[in-house]
């Protein structure tokens, strides 16, 4: 077989799989991907260029000073630790923890490299780009700007456990369609508050939010693809006598 037949025997395998739930749900996961990783892309592009967005984050920050009301900057402060680095990690433990004791160590393995993953690479990212501050913020931190961590690890790692717990036999469709409702609502109001709060500028929070959907649909296309696999060979041994003590017995 020439190496050109190549792309054109896996297209038509693609084709053949069309009415595939699975391998639907692997070409909706892909395309999330694509369009996410673009739309990073092309904030970072505007930031490093200069762009319109840049002026347009300083204005919209001094727009938010001039109109901020106390009691929103209450709620929002409130609201906004749902995106928190340490609500999040043990938010993950305590999902990975009940995945266990249901023996899906596939989808716990998938959470928590999917939440430390983010984290390790929106921190590469803040000292690559090396954005300060707000100067407006009510709340002063010590970290950089670009993007932001709150937007891009709240909307990845709240992405992976919907998925997951939504994925799971007797979920009904309109749960899940509830479930993903509420996810597209809780990642915008945690992304919000971190403007209203003024400690991000506006293409932060959208290089955030475009970066853990992208982060989230590549792992879930992985885990989608690898879904047969079985993560427990990977371990060692301790590790797996550990997760043993977590998983209850079989009732068979």
């Amino acid at each position: 077989m020439s190496f050109s037949a190549f792309p054109t025997r896996r297209l038509v395998l693609a084709w053949s799989r069309r009415h595939d739930p699975r391998f639907q749900t692997q070409a909706a996961l892909a395309v999330i991907f694509a369009v996410t990783l673009g739309a990073f892309l092309h904030v970072v592009e505007d930031y490093l260029d200069s762009d319109p967005i840049v002026r347009w984050d300083v204005e919209f920050s001094r727009w938010l000073h001039v109109h901020s009301n106390g009691t929103l900057r209450s709620f929002f402060s409130v609201a906004t630790l749902a995106g928190n680095v340490a609500f999040l990690a043990l938010l993950t433990v305590g999902v990975a923890v009940f995945l266990l004791r249901r023996r899906a160590r596939n989808e716990a393995a998938l959470v928590l490299s999917g939440a430390l993953g983010i984290e390790v690479l929106n921190a590469g990212l803040k000292l690559l780009f090396h954005r300060p501050r707000p100067e407006l913020a009510y709340v002063h931190l010590d970290t950089y700007s670009f993007p932001s961590g709150h937007a891009a690890g709240s909307t990845a790692i709240y992405a992976l456990i919907l998925y997951v717990l939504a994925s799971r036999r007797g979920v009904s469709g309109r749960a899940r369609v509830f479930t993903a409702v509420g996810f597209v609502l809780l990642a915008a109001l945690i992304a919000f508050s971190r403007l209203y709060l003024e400690v991000h500028y506006l293409s932060d929070v959208l290089a955030g939010c475009s970066l853990g959907a992208a982060w989230a649909s590549g792992c879930l296309f992985l885990y989608e693809a690898k879904r047969d696999a079985d993560v427990a060979r990977l371990l060692p041994g301790r590790v797996l006598r550990a997760l043993e003590w977590l998983t209850p017995p079989s009732s068979t």
